[in-house]
């Protein structure tokens, strides 16, 4: 009996250090590539032209799984067994890793916040996002991000209402509930090694993935300090939308077509009145521009 026992135990050890080393395995950037061939060919090919023009990247560092696993970056016992069952799912004919019963398993279209922070500590205590790391021309008019504010608002007050509501049955039905997680740090910025695809899931032509290729290039070139995209209007006007919340109305974000100069301030307060004016020149013309476009006998 005793020596059975020990083959137990040997057989129970052999069994962990293979589990242990495949959920290790599961996680390294070389078995990512294995499957997402696109993927890693855009990411080389990045890096490598990053290098060649002395633009500097720092992500290319870190593996895929630091970025969408969560706790990956801190190396937890989680997202090792999360990367392995991750695999699973792409070596069982019988799992779609698509669907939400499977993928809800994982990160894999959203970035945990804690991932960034793990290497980003300064997020939540920043409230204006350095002039270096500005697009020239955002550089004018500057940006005040109040990163603490929003990442303690999803903390300790969207998500708790959201979903105490929904619990209860009396959901708001202008409330997006599956975004709970919507002031996560990608919902705003866009990661480089992705950017080509642009919502896309299935692979692409490779004509067209050359395209995508050079296109996502041109546009992450225009901040070569971080190649990493400016939070969008359109993510911003998601809850920026000048209506009443709650007691409070969240002002309106409208840099298209906004008149309001003292709203323009609370991002931009390096913003010059006649830096503003100008821009409503701009816009105005260009919005004349399309209504010329649009009336007929001048359609393409």
């Amino acid at each position: 009996m005793g020596k059975a026992w020990q083959w137990y135990l040997i057989g129970l050890a052999i069994v962990v250090v293979a589990v242990a080393g495949l959920a290790e395995l599961s996680v390294q950037s070389s078995s990512c590539m294995a499957c997402h061939t696109q993927e890693a060919a855009f990411s080389e090919w990045m890096s490598k032209r990053l290098k060649a023009e002395k633009k500097g990247f720092s992500h290319e560092l870190i593996a895929c799984a630091d970025c969408h696993m969560k706790g990956g970056a801190a190396r937890t016992v989680g997202s090792r067994l999360d990367g392995l069952l991750h695999s699973v799912t792409y070596l069982v004919p019988q799992l779609d890793p698509r669907k939400p019963l499977v993928s809800g398993m994982f990160s894999m279209t959203k970035t945990p916040t804690e991932n960034c922070q793990y290497c980003h500590l300064a997020a939540i205590n920043r409230k204006s996002v350095h002039l270096k790391d500005l697009t020239p021309e955002l550089v004018k008019i500057g940006l005040v991000m109040d990163h603490r504010k929003h990442v303690l608002a999803r903390d300790d007050t969207c998500a708790k209402c959201h979903e105490r509501y929904k619990e209860k049955g009396a959901a708001d039905k202008a409330v997006a509930y599956t975004e709970v997680n919507h002031l996560a740090c990608d919902s705003c910025h866009t990661r480089a090694s992705h950017s080509y695809r642009s919502g896309q899931l299935l692979p692409m032509t490779e004509a067209k993935f050359l395209e995508a290729r050079q296109e996502a290039w041109n546009q992450l070139s225009k901040n070569p300090r971080w190649m990493i995209a400016m939070p969008s209007e359109q993510s911003c006007r998601r809850c920026h939308n000048g209506k009443i919340h709650y007691k409070t109305r969240i002002f309106l974000a409208d840099c298209n077509n906004g008149k309001n100069f003292d709203d323009c301030m609370k991002c931009h307060p390096l913003m010059t009145k006649e830096y503003f004016e100008q821009h409503r020149r701009k816009m105005d013309q260009r919005s004349l521009a399309l209504d010329t476009d649009r009336k007929p006998g001048n359609a393409k």
